[in-house]
Order: C-alpha cells, then sequence, then structure tokens
C-alpha cells in the first residue's frame, strides 16, 4: 500500500492510496458485465491512476484492451511510466482535452477519486470541503466520454451517481459479489450527510 498527499488545481482526492489488484470482486463484476456488449477494441479509462498499479492490475481482467490511466499528479506517472513494459498501457496527464482526444470509452473507472478522505470522515455537511457540485461537473464529463453500452464504475465516493443529472443516461448494473459502494462516507446533492446504505457501483449507458 502506498500513500502519497498533494493539491493541484481542479484535485478530487488529495491522498493517492494504491495498491496490486485492489478491488478483485469489483473488477470482476465490470469484466462480466462487458461480456457481449464490446465486439472489439475495447478501451479502459483509468481515472486517478495514481502509480499505474490499477492499470496493471485491469490487465489482468481485460487482457485484450488498451488500458489508459490518467492522473493530475506528474510525479505518480512518471512513476506509473517507469514500471510499464505493456504498450497497451498508457499513461497521461489528467485534464478534459486528453481524456476527450483518448476517447470515447467501454468502461472508465473511479475507483477511491471522487472524495476527499478523510477530510469528510466526521461531517454532517462537506459543502466547504468537496461540494456535489465539483463531483457532478467531474462525472458529467466523464459519463460523456462512454460509448452506448459502457460502463461507469464508481466506488470510494463521497456522493452518489444517482444524484446527478446524467444518471437518467444510465442504468444500475447487479453486483452479487460486491456487497457496497465502499466505505467512504456519502452525502446528498445538498452536501449532506447520508447514513443509508449505497449499493450500486457499475453503471451501463444505455442504448438509444
Amino acid at each position: 500500500m502506498k500513500f502519497y498527499r498533494s493539491l493541484h488545481a481542479n484535485q478530487h482526492q488529495l491522498t493517492s492510496t494504491t495498491s496490486e489488484n485492489r478491488y478483485p470482486e469489483l473488477f470482476d463484476e465490470a469484466r462480466k458485465a462487458l461480456v457481449g456488449h464490446v465486439a472489439v477494441g475495447t478501451k479502459i479509462l483509468s481515472y486517478g491512476c495514481s502509480t499505474g498499479e490499477e492499470c496493471f492490475s485491469l490487465r489482468r481482467y481485460f487482457p485484450n484492451s488498451r488500458i489508459i490511466g490518467v492522473d493530475i499528479n506528474k510525479s505518480n506517472l512518471r512513476i506509473a511510466q517507469s514500471n510499464n513494459d505493456d504498450p497497451n498501457i498508457e499513461f497521461f496527464s489528467s485534464n478534459e482535452t486528453n481524456i476527450k482526444t483518448l476517447g470515447p470509452y467501454h468502461a472508465i473507472f473511479c475507483l477511491s477519486v471522487l472524495c476527499r478522505w478523510e477530510d469528510t470522515k466526521l461531517l454532517q455537511n462537506c459543502a466547504n470541503v468537496y461540494p456535489f457540485s465539483k463531483y457532478e461537473a467531474s462525472i458529467a464529463f466523464l459519463a460523456s466520454q462512454i460509448v452506448e453500452g459502457g460502463l461507469l464504475i464508481i466506488y470510494n465516493s463521497n456522493f452518489r451517481f444517482e444524484d446527478t443529472r446524467v444518471f437518467g443516461e444510465f442504468e444500475i448494473i447487479d453486483t452479487p459479489s460486491v456487497s457496497d459502494s465502499g466505505f467512504v462516507v456519502k452525502f446528498d446533492s445538498f452536501n449532506n450527510r447520508v447514513e443509508t446504505l449505497h449499493r450500486p457501483c457499475i453503471y451501463r449507458k444505455k442504448y438509444q
């Protein structure tokens, strides 16, 4: 497990924590959910890839995919690139221009990145630390970069995707082996703490 703490413009989570195969059940549920929905050339985005372990782990579940990792931290990217010997795994600076140019994607993984942890751990209202508007703006952009039938995977987020305006473009995918959407506390669209269990973590973009 690796820990980094930093602050960059437009950053979400300030602590970068990563390890190999960190969410095996979630990765496998995503793998199963994509079966039959991609003809050829699967492209996957790891949003907030840190030092690359998530991308390297995804290779086990998506062996024939092009995997793109983006991160806002240049030091993280240098480490990821130095450890990479896979020509179909690439790392780039995280910004809308790069993400849009490299897309669209069949799956976007947002794992432990759309949050401020542990900064929000004890808060009843998170507006002054990590407002819903910041989350919604980012998730709406990412949702626009997913192909029809593609997946948006969100885990350990401070907010519920169902509360966003773009949720209507998606449907919830059942995940039998994943019982919740992570341990990070949840807040509603008014930034108020929510105590009820939240389970959904994989969403499919509807076919039009």
